[in-house]
């Protein structure tokens, strides 16, 4: 696949640069209520405009919570990759995926002591000023929970 294709694939994910306010509901287990908690990030371009980076800044569950994520599209295998790490897990996880009609899902797999389940991250309802994200797991990799989900409103800083 050309470079041409890869930046014109990356002009879907450009909507995402700039600052945004979160409002980011967690749920510490299927059963418990969403524990709203908010924090702000900033998105920008790195590396000659082919990667987009990710800042998070905030709390989770009462605590400090720092993030930083990269997401980029792969011309050589033509899907969309996407790297998270924080404060909180301390791992680097990687996920890929596809930007669909209306919205971009990567698919991962994670490892935490004994566990081993696959991580589902979308970004949707994408609108001028505002999407949605949501965070799944799934042991089967067919039913999936959400466990976290945020909502990004564009700030003018």
């Amino acid at each position: 696949m050309s470079q041409a294709i890869a930046r014109r694939q990356l002009k879907k994910i450009a909507f995402l640069v700039g600052h945004w306010d979160v409002i980011m509901a967690v749920k510490s287990d299927p059963r418990a209520d969403w524990v709203e908690n908010r924090g702000e990030s900033v998105f920008a371009w790195i590396l000659d405009d082919t990667v987009l980076e990710q800042t998070y800044k905030g709390s989770l569950m009462g605590r400090p919570f720092l993030g930083i994520g990269h997401l980029a599209f792969n011309r050589f295998s033509g899907k969309w990759q996407h790297t998270w790490s924080d404060n909180a897990a301390g791992i680097l996880s990687i996920y890929e995926g596809n930007f669909g009609e209306k919205d971009l899902v990567v698919i991962g797999r994670e490892t935490t002591g004994p566990a081993s389940f696959s991580v589902r991250v979308s970004w949707y309802n994408i609108a001028d000023g505002k999407f949605d994200w949501m965070l799944e797991t799934s042991v089967d990799g067919h039913d999936w929970t959400a466990v976290m989900k945020a909502v990004y409103v564009r700030t003018n800083a």
